[in-house]
């Protein structure tokens, strides 16, 4: 917990700068996206409601793609959340740094923008990558198991929880692929490799930074989208948007504060 708690100390100490930064991008995504749609898609299996009858189905609803203006207004929500993933991974970097903010230098914001928004983009793309290709095999395997089992249930869950496990395990062992491209100016694939090297006796250590806090943000729409009722769907995206908001904030501190412990880097922000 130790990681954990550092990142939470940072963001009660910075909390404007920490939060304030993903409001909008959390609200946006909130509104258009279940971060749980696979656990509507695997209570509507267990219900035997017969709603997910294609590999399509099943895809379009994890990915939340369901309509071409819905899919377009996605797209401006992940474009502005980059711009603000790449303000704030800068004000991060430079207040532990240097122990500074920007108060009164408004010209620094820029460039944080653009000393980040290349290395955020290019790795939220890799992210992209692996939850379209993780997307892809479970929608498979899901889709394979409904037509092959009568009882489809158990499997799908056993199938649900390994693919977020992996998806979680490569986000803990790249943890580290932004900051090496920023501090240490390596390219995207060098940057990832190194992450993973480096992060290999600690790997674990994060992967539970990270999961307790998923597991938290994640109860109160488990427990909605199993117990709905009348007007509970505006309560989802309430539940959707905190779960952006508070994941979004906390990984974007945590990977510096996993950052400067691994490079045994002083952080000057606990000297002020």
């Amino acid at each position: 917990m130790r990681y954990s708690n550092m990142t939470l100390s940072y963001i009660w100490h910075n909390f404007l700068k920490s939060m304030g930064i993903m409001f909008l991008p959390a609200l946006l995504l909130g509104i258009l996206l279940n971060p749980l749609s696979i656990v509507e898609i695997i209570v509507s299996i267990g219900k035997k409601q017969g709603t997910y009858n294609s590999f399509l189905d099943i895809y379009k609803k994890i990915n939340g793609y369901t309509g071409a203006w819905r899919f377009v207004i996605i797209i401006i929500a992940i474009v502005i959340s980059i711009l603000c993933l790449s303000l704030l991974s800068g004000l991060i970097r430079q207040k532990m740094r240097y122990g500074l903010d920007n108060r009164g230098k408004w010209s620094m914001l820029g460039s944080h923008l653009n000393d980040n928004f290349l290395p955020v983009l290019k790795f939220l793309l890799l992210l992209f990558v692996s939850l379209e290709v993780l997307a892809i095999l479970l929608s498979t395997f899901l889709y394979t198991t409904i037509k092959l089992f009568n009882n489809a249930l158990p499997m799908c869950l056993i199938l649900a929880f390994i693919f977020i496990l992996v998806e979680l395990l490569f986000l803990s062992a790249s943890l580290l692929t932004v900051p090496n491209m920023t501090m240490k100016g390596y390219g995207l694939f060098k940057a990832f490799g190194n992450s993973v090297y480096s992060l290999s006796a600690k790997v674990f250590k994060v992967f539970g930074s990270i999961l307790w806090i998923m597991i938290l943000m994640s109860v109160p729409m488990i427990i909605l989208i199993l117990f709905p009722f009348k007007g509970s769907n505006y309560l989802l995206e309430l539940f959707s948007f905190l779960f952006y908001w508070m994941i979004a904030s906390y990984i974007s501190v945590l990977v510096y504060v996993v950052y400067f412990d691994v490079e045994e880097l002083e952080r000057e922000d606990l000297k002020l």
